[in-house]
Formats: structure tokens, C-alpha cells, sequence
């Protein structure tokens, strides 16, 4: 597609947004609007508007909607849109790039003199754990990165004090502790008029993607680039903020756009609806209307939602999760969610949704993995069988202990076997249609043409009240219910 192309397809509500000559914007999306699309014109518009040679940056805080936005500005124009020093990166990547910058200039120092990270996802990747409530942090200390010892609420697998002090002066990171260093340094004088010299120097313009998924931290640097005078545009819809487990502050959003200034222009016509009916119930959701429901059956639908996985798993053979829970980083669950991702890649061509996660918690590199996947297959099959769980349990231990060091339950208990259990019930249902089954914060993006929504009696008094952009439950159901294009329904129970 020529760039013109990509301009004519563009609604006249979606070519203001995108051109605007405001240099501060906040662009309000609703479902299906077309953000994306929005974002990726207005960043190549910046791109090649004029010949100031410093970057134009467009962040986001998943490396998948990095990568949907970065595609979309390939696809409209072209690679030279991403030419050094332009790009589109995570924000994590951002918050890297200016702690290397204070290592530089020496506001921070780190263990053995390191001016350059070598920064990971998780403690995990490299260091072996234990299970334990004592968590090594690490803190500023007059400019100094030390290490420190906190207690926390409940136990996980975390590494050892010493390990982490080797990896830090080995040149170690996690992308957790570079947030906390960086926030801890802005508090102390004269980084703050250091990071905004940068900023200067080196960049003329900044598109934030998903800005109400921001924390506190994250809305400081967004700050930061405006009072550096920096072209800043914020896209983003409060009615779809699900975040605040991983400290997002969407409250604090329009405090910033107010004021810092910005305009704001809106998308509200959405191309996601196929339906009159599907129109209706978003206008109606987004009103703070009271709705009711529909029933559907599994039968015809593309999807089953829900608020949280358990409620998928109870909701009948039919409905295959795509996990069994939230992420813990135990070694139980890990083995178990690599079995059930060799069912869901069989079933939908796709890894459970904690996949790289328990391969991170195991160990597990990318070589090691390929090798499991045959023997996988087969505790799948036998699993489809009439093999004992308890022998199935067995077995998937001694197949994931030949690829990793980590400790593996020596006791199988009810939460183990429940799962196989589970996992065996959809596999004895496979001559029927399985349908998966996700949470909202797993659909975000996402978009299906009928979608069935796992409701409990609560959620169901809470949409006959009419839902809140103020409530965090109350957008995720708000999510949850904008997903279909045609169709959505309610379900409950067992949907078989």
C-alpha cells in the first residue's frame, strides 16, 4: 500500500487525529476505531515532516502491541520510516536507554563500574530460585545501585541474595529494577534537568500507545518529554484500563492531559460492529446503561470470556482455557502449563498464554523446549486415554526434569491432579467443538465475531446497573463485552 493509499483509506474523523498540527495530543479511541491505524499514520507523518534528523519514537508496554504498531508503519511507509534513530520500541526500552545515560554521566553507579546493562525480563532467566518470602531488591544509595533484602506477603520462587549481587556485578538488570533505579534517581537533585537535556538532544517527537496502561513512573517520562518540549501524542481509552495489578494510574491520565495542555481529538466511530445489535450494546455499555444479556451456547461461539481463568475451566468440557491460572512462577504449575500447551497448539495453533513463562520458571531454553515437545505428545495422548492421573503426573515429571535443574514437587497434591483432570475432560470431548477460553486482559486487542461471556451472578447485577470507567471490574467487563463483532452472549454453568 502507497502512502497515499493509507492517507485515502482514513475516515475524516481518523485524518484529523492523525495530522493535527497540535504538538501536544491525546487521542481518545474507542473499540475498534481504528488506533493503530492512527498511530502509524501520525507517526510517519512526524517522520518526514521537515529536516530535523532527531527521533521520532513511538512506545507501547507490550512487545506485541510494539510489534503490531512497528508492522503497521512498515506496511504504510515503508522502511525508511524506521531508520536510525527513529523507532518503535517498549517503554522499557526507554526507561534503559536513560539509566544507561545517568551511568554515563555518573548520577548512578553500578556494582563493579558497569556503564553498559545487559537487562532481562526476570531473575529467573539466569539465576536459580528458591521458594521463599525474602526478595532482593535493589535501591540508590548516594548515587550507588546496592542491594537490599525484603519480606513479602507470600512466598515465590526468588534467587538468592548472593546470586543477584554476582549478576549485578556481572552487568545484570532486570527490567524491574532498572524502573525502580530510574524512578529512585528523578527524586534526587539534578537528574531530572540531566534526562531532559537528553531528551532534547536527542529526540523531537513521542507517540504513546495505551497511555491509561501507564504507571507513575511511566507518566513522569511522558511528562518529561513535554517539558522538554518534545511533539507528544498519548492515544488510549480509559473504558479499557485493566492494568492496575501492575501499578497503572489510568486516574492520573487526565491530570497530565490537562495540565500539560493537550488537545484532544476523538475516535468514536467503530468498524469492529457488524451488527445493529453489537452497535447498540457498546453505546449502551459506554453510557453506563444498564444492559441484559442474551443466553448463547458453546456451539455458537468463536470464544468464551471471563474475568478470571477459573471460572473458564468450570464452565464445561467444551471451553478449553488457555491457562490455568495467573502467571505464579511456581515449578508445579509451569509443568503443567507446558502439557497444555502442546493441546492448544494441536487444538488452535496457538501456546497457552503462559507458555514463555513457565519455560522462564523451568529453565528452559528454546533448544530445550523443541526437545520436550515429542515426549509432551505423548503424556498428552496417553492423558486422552485412560491412563492413571497419577501416573500421568509421574510422567510429565520425569520428562520435564531431563531438560531442567530446577526442583520439581516431590508430592502431587489436589491442585496438580485437578488440573490434569481438567486438562483430561476437554480431551475427551475433542469429537466435539472446542471453543477457547480467555480473560479479558488476555482478549484486549482482540476482536472475534461472536464472543460468550462467562458472567457470575454478581458481574450480572453489576451490567444490569450499568458499568463505571471509574471501576477497574467494571472495564474489564466493558472489554470483555466489546469483543464481538456480531454477537454477545451471556453463559453460566456448564455449557455443554
Amino acid at each position: 500500500m502507497t502512502r497515499a493509499d493509507a492517507a485515502s483509506a482514513l475516515t475524516s474523523e481518523q485524518l484529523t487525529a492523525a495530522g493535527t498540527p497540535h504538538r501536544r495530543l491525546y487521542i481518545e479511541a474507542a473499540p475498534g476505531s481504528g488506533k493503530t491505524t492512527v498511530a502509524a499514520q501520525r507517526f510517519g507523518i512526524q517522520r518526514f515532516h521537515g529536516n530535523d534528523q532527531r527521533a521520532v519514537i513511538a512506545v507501547s508496554f507490550t512487545r506485541s502491541a510494539t510489534a503490531e504498531l512497528r508492522d503497521r508503519v512498515l506496511s504504510q511507509w515503508g522502511p525508511d520510516a524506521l531508520a536510525w534513530p527513529h523507532r518503535i520500541v517498549t517503554l522499557d526500552t526507554i526507561v534503559c536507554d536513560l539509566l544507561t545515560h545517568l551511568l554515563h554521566t555518573g548520577h548512578v553507579r553500578w556494582p563493579a563500574g558497569h556503564r553498559r546493562l545487559t537487562v532481562i525480563d526476570h531473575w529467573r532467566v539466569l539465576l536459580s530460585t528458591q521458594w521463599t518470602d525474602r526478595e532482593t531488591t535493589v535501591a540508590l544509595e548516594t548515587g550507588q545501585v546496592v542491594t537490599q533484602i525484603v519480606r513479602r506477603a507470600g512466598k515465590a520462587n526468588r534467587p538468592s541474595t548472593v546470586d543477584v549481587g554476582e549478576a549485578l556485578a556481572d552487568g545484570y538488570c532486570t527490567h524491574q529494577d532498572a524502573r525502580h533505579l530510574l524512578e529512585s534517581a528523578l527524586g534526587t537533585h539534578g537528574v531530572r534537568d540531566v534526562l531532559l537535556a537528553r531528551l532534547v538532544q536527542t529526540a523531537r517527537a513521542l507517540i504513546v500507545d495505551e497511555i491509561f496502561d501507564a504507571n507513575a513512573l511511566d507518566l513522569s517520562l511522558v511528562r518529561l518529554a513535554a517539558d522538554a518540549g518534545l511533539e507528544v501524542t498519548v492515544v488510549g481509552d480509559p473504558w479499557q484500563a485493566l492494568y492496575g495489578f501492575r501499578g497503572a494510574r489510568p486516574e492520573q491520565v487526565p491530570c497530565l492531559v490537562q495540565d500539560a495542555c493537550f488537545v484532544q481529538r476523538d475516535l468514536r466511530t467503530s468498524f469492529r460492529w457488524k451488527s445493529a445489535q453489537q452497535a447498540l450494546l457498546a453505546d449502551q455499555l459506554r453510557a453506563g446503561q444498564g444492559v441484559t444479556l442474551p443466553e448463547g451456547h458453546a456451539e455458537n461461539m468463536d470464544v468464551f470470556l471471563a474475568l478470571r481463568w477459573k471460572p473458564l475451566w468450570e464452565a464445561g468440557p467444551h471451553v478449553l482455557p488457555l491457562a490455568y491460572g495467573s502467571t505464579t512462577g511456581q515449578i508445579h504449575e509451569a509443568a503443567c502449563t507446558l502439557l497444555l500447551s502442546e493441546v492448544t497448539q494441536r487444538t488452535f495453533g496457538e501456546n497457552a498464554t503462559f507458555h514463555s513463562d513457565a519455560l522462564i520458571t523451568l529453565g528452559i531454553d528454546h533448544e530445550a523446549a523443541q526437545r520436550l515437545r515429542s515426549p509432551l505428545q505423548a503424556i498428552a495422548a496417553d492423558l486422552a486415554g485412560t491412563t492413571g492421573i497419577a501416573e500421568i503426573w509421574t510422567s510429565l515429571n520425569t520428562v520435564v526434569a531431563s531438560e531442567t535443574d530446577r526442583p520439581l514437587p516431590r508430592r502431587r497434591n489436589h491442585t496438580h491432579t485437578a488440573r490434569l483432570e481438567n486438562l483430561r475432560a476437554r480431551l475427551h470431548a475433542s469429537a466435539s467443538r472446542i471453543v477457547p477460553g480467555l480473560t479479558a486482559h488476555q482478549a484486549k486487542g482482540r476482536e472475534w465475531d461472536a464472543v460468550g461471556v462467562c458472567l457470575t451472578g454478581p458481574e450480572r447485577e453489576t451490567l444490569r446497573q450499568g458499568l463505571s470507567s471509574e471501576s477497574e471490574d467494571h472495564r474489564k467487563l466493558y472489554v470483555a463485552l466489546t469483543r464481538a463483532k456480531r454477537m454477545t452472549t451471556a453463559v453460566s454453568g456448564d455449557v455443554q
